[in-house]
């Protein structure tokens, strides 16, 4: 609420205004009320965001001398970009800025972030989502909600033709990426996903096998989640069933923690009759989505590619980056080993 917030965002809006009264005075009058409009806008976003999320309570940090040189620089970057959406992206990076007041690496690591979204175009920002995918893992309630997840980064896979060498040395430049140094580079993407995903990209099998199979180890068709539901689902169009999970080791530590372990044997004993996807039916399969993930595949599993991995400042825009486009929960700066849930 916006009304009760007046004193904050009048007192708030004053000290930007002195914040940026130098750099005003190199601009015209007409550029000086436009700063005014975004740094207005700027603010509204902040405390509506603060609101939203229940964080209202920490417009009181922006009275440090460090809070006040990080809003400098996001007022600064807010103003001279004309993306909606990487201004939506700079508002989320000062919320995250005002939940660490101690010196930490978080706090280098969103002073870096502040700088480089705004430069960012469509084609690296892409470039630095396709990496990420291929870095982290999705794990969704359900296995059909990870072909929805896939379906969403269509904005995306569309440009990946767009991405050029200029792009990638960029990203390299701003410190988005890292060397791989060894022998061995990075696995093909098919790879990685049938690694990531390995109950998700396997062959379907016909509900009748289920029915022998259930009358041998009826345990099988147990409740193993908090829903109350088993661990297939089934498709009634084809007559065919597949997992709910999509990762065998996760699964296998929640049925651990159900002492559920004796169904371990009876899964991997199933899995006989599901073999996996190839690495030419992973590709085939994101191609029937969309055709433009042809040039996806090509681009991670490229010399250059395969040998670059994201940095953390690289993961945190790229979990910011995909958290917008399939509105999932992006993933916290200080953990980036946790998977991302939708």
């Amino acid at each position: 609420n916006l009304t009760i917030d007046g004193q904050i965002s009048k007192d708030l809006q004053t000290s930007c205004l002195e914040i940026l009264r130098t750099d005003f005075d190199k601009y015209t009058t007409t550029a000086i009320e436009q700063a005014k409009q975004e740094i207005e806008e700027c603010i509204k976003s902040i405390l509506e965001k603060l609101a939203k999320e229940q964080q209202k309570h920490l417009t009181e940090r922006f009275q440090s001398l460090s809070m006040q040189a990080f809003l400098h620089d996001t007022l600064i970057e807010y103003i001279s970009t004309e993306d909606k959406r990487a201004k939506e992206f700079i508002i989320d990076v000062l919320i995250d800025r005002l939940n660490f007041q101690n010196i930490s690496t978080e706090k280098a690591i969103l002073n870096e972030a502040i700088k480089l979204i705004p430069n960012l175009n469509a084609s690296t920002s892409a470039l630095i989502t396709f990496m990420m995918l291929r870095q982290q893992m999705v794990n969704p309630s359900i296995s059909f909600m990870l072909e929805l997840f896939f379906k969403q980064l269509s904005p995306i896979v569309d440009i990946a033709y767009n991405i050029k060498t200029i792009d990638i040395e960029y990203i390299i430049q701003r410190n988005a990426t890292m060397n791989i140094s060894g022998f061995y580079p990075i696995d093909t993407f098919e790879n990685h996903l049938l690694k990531q995903y390995d109950f998700f990209f396997r062959q379907k099998i016909d509900r009748r096998f289920l029915e022998d199979f259930k009358s041998i180890h009826p345990e099988i068709m147990n409740a193993v989640n908090d829903m109350g539901s088993c661990m297939f689902c089934t498709s009634h169009e084809e007559d065919t069933l597949s997992f709910t999970e999509v990762n065998s080791d996760l699964f296998y530590k929640k049925l651990k923690v159900r002492e559920q372990e004796y169904l371990i044997p009876l899964i991997e004993e199933f899995k006989k009759e599901m073999p996996p996807f190839t690495a030419t039916e992973v590709r085939n399969y994101f191609c029937n989505l969309n055709k433009n993930w042809e040039q996806v595949f090509n681009l991670l599993n490229s010399s250059t590619l395969t040998r670059l991995s994201l940095s953390i400042l690289g993961l945190y825009i790229g979990t910011k980056i995909i958290g917008k486009l399939t509105h999932s929960s992006p993933l916290s700066i200080s953990n980036f080993n946790k998977y991302i849930q939708i």
